[in-house]
């Protein structure tokens, strides 16, 4: 009996101890936020520069600057309970062993810690140099499933993209601004000084590649066609005094051709940041073309973007 009893005891500690080790609290955090834990020397060093110059780098596309990460300093001393259940954290710790590396839900989940260890500034700036393009990206991913993750708790019920052969998760703070017989969509939501916009339509397959210069071209006709201004006669284009950023994307192993800039109207004093994504839908020998843009005057628009995003980026062809 005695021996029965033991048995028992042993069981329920373990069993407590698994419970302990396998529970991971919820993550935690605004969009776009990375917690940095380093010693406030460091911080304030010349490599707190170089690690600011990395993370909290312009956002590009927006017409004011906004950072791409808003970082927040946490001394070792108190990263502990709730100030490790940040969803995306940078760890600084000295070491005699040179290394840069990502783990996933180490103290919080869903999260990502990036861990720089070495024995002096140097050889930290070495390994930060070193992953700096891969951790980006990787925080980057993991902002857009957060917010689709948010976006899927009220989602706008629409029968809308179905004629386009196509399925979007977008917020219930949406709703159908404009459609046309072409099947172009024009969703919109209202901010506080403003709006969050959201378009989409297909265009036929072309042997022409897509190019900066044709995405332009697309999307100056459409706006011209589908996008009024205020005033008669005016309509939305591509800002003239600016380069749009381009580049070749993957979104759900798809080709893709991902366009950041600004956005201005034809006489009108109107202007904001735009995101367009032309998607390649080889199967049914067609372009399928996202754009979101913002007007939103004297507000920060680095989290409209990022919604924008995380809404295309839920892309699902039928």
């Amino acid at each position: 009996m005695a021996q029965r009893v033991y048995i028992l005891v042993v069981l329920f500690f373990f069993s407590c101890d698994q419970t302990t080790t396998l529970y991971k609290p919820k993550s935690s955090g605004n969009i776009h936020t990375v917690s940095v834990v380093v010693e406030d020397k460091a911080w304030n060093s010349k490599f707190g520069d170089n690690l600011r110059e990395v993370f909290a780098s312009e956002f590009e596309g927006l017409p004011q600057q906004e950072p791409l990460f808003t970082l927040v300093h946490i001394p070792p001393k108190i990263f502990k309970d709730f100030a490790r259940e940040g969803r995306n954290i940078i760890k600084i710790t000295p070491n005699t062993i040179d290394t840069a590396y990502i783990e996933k839900n180490k103290y919080a989940s869903p999260q990502l810690v990036l861990n720089i260890e070495g024995p002096n500034t140097k050889s930290i700036t070495k390994q930060l140099n070193k992953i700096s393009s891969k951790a980006v990206l990787a925080f980057r991913n993991n902002e857009v499933m957060e917010k689709q993750r948010r976006i899927r708790k009220s989602v706008l019920k629409t029968e809308e993209f179905k004629a386009l052969g196509v399925n979007l998760t977008l917020p219930s703070a949406y709703s159908l601004f404009k459609k046309d017989d072409q099947n172009k969509l024009w969703f919109q939501r209202e901010t506080k000084k403003g709006s969050v916009n959201f378009l989409t339509y297909t265009l036929p397959i072309t042997s022409q590649p897509i190019t900066l210069e044709k995405v332009i071209k697309i999307r100056d006709s459409i706006g011209k066609e589908f996008v009024p201004g205020r005033n008669e006669g005016s309509y939305v284009i591509t800002e003239k005094a600016y380069e749009p950023y381009f580049n070749k994307i993957k979104i759900k192993n798809l080709t893709a051709f991902k366009t950041k800039g600004t956005w201005e109207v034809v006489n009108d004093y109107m202007a904001g940041p735009f995101l367009n994504i032309v998607v390649e839908d080889t199967k049914n020998k067609r372009f399928v073309v996202f754009e979101g843009f913002v007007f939103s005057p004297s507000d920060r628009k680095r989290e409209y973007m990022i919604e924008l995003e995380a809404i295309i980026k839920s892309l699902k062809i039928l």
